[in-house]
């Protein structure tokens, strides 16, 4: 538990802090981004994978 709250308190004091701000926020964004996008791109390749396999099976 204990380690769990200071992984997460980590984060956000280091994005409170104002010198290198814009920079995190944008990698952050940037890693948000990439990360929705490999997920869809896995959901999409799994929906079109079990399609296949349930087509194959019928």
């Amino acid at each position: 538990m204990k380690h769990i709250a200071s992984s997460r308190t980590i984060p956000s004091f280091r994005s409170c802090r104002s010198a290198n701000r814009a920079n995190q926020g944008m990698i952050l964004d940037q890693g948000r981004m990439m990360w929705g996008y490999a997920q869809v791109l896995t959901q999409d390749a799994h929906r079109k994978w079990r399609n296949g396999l349930w087509q194959v099976r019928r």
